[in-house]
């Protein structure tokens, strides 16, 4: 079994939905305990229309519980169709700078083009196909106290994906990207090593 079957399973995304069944896709989150996630977020309110949609399942699930710390949130979702394997977190040891890691998230497919003519018959539910995992495979490039920059490109959607070390241990929480045609793309993430 890779390394990506292994992790992608104890992945989920974060879904907007509202009371006409409209719905966006904001972001990837992981299994860090038994029906406890994680995952990026810039603001310090709750959200009240957010569910998750686990990537092996189907049926987006309510989020309770939600508490948010210098940009890392974390909820409760109770999945129907089984439990995600939580991923382990690295502990007590450093990044080093041109360490190998690598990253795993949801990309936003709905306004891909071959998404979009199906966007009017989609719902939450049948966004579940839709769902590829992604990956930034590349190293440590820079880092501050708190963030890292991975080397590779991200995708709108895939902020709150876990960044792994060679040994599939979590070191980080994907933030966001910077991509300019004249500059290498990097991905920033939250340290948690």
């Amino acid at each position: 079994m890779t390394m990506l079957q292994t992790i992608a399973p104890s992945c989920g995304v974060l879904l907007g939905v509202d009371a006409q069944g409209h719905f966006d896709h904001v972001g990837t989150a992981w299994a860090v305990g038994p029906n406890e996630w994680i995952t990026a977020w810039a603001g310090d309110e709750a959200p009240t229309n957010l569910r998750l949609l686990w990537a092996n399942g189907g049926t987006p699930v309510p989020l309770s519980e939600w508490e948010c710390e210098d940009g890392v949130a974390g909820f409760k979702a109770v999945l129907e169709e089984g439990s995600a394997t939580p991923l382990p977190v690295r502990r007590g040891a450093e990044l080093s700078k041109r360490e190998p890691l690598w990253s795993l998230g949801y990309p936003s497919m709905i306004d891909h083009p071959a998404v979009r003519l199906h966007r009017g018959s989609l719902n939450a539910e049948r966004y579940f196909p839709y769902l590829c995992p992604w990956t930034i495979g590349g190293h440590l490039a820079l880092f501050t106290a708190n963030d890292g920059w991975l080397t590779g490109r991200f995708y709108a959607g895939m902020g709150g994906g876990p960044v792994l070390d060679a040994d599939g241990q979590v070191v980080g929480i994907l933030l966001d990207g910077h991509y300019a045609p004249d500059h290498p793309a990097l991905t920033r993430f939250r340290r948690l090593a």
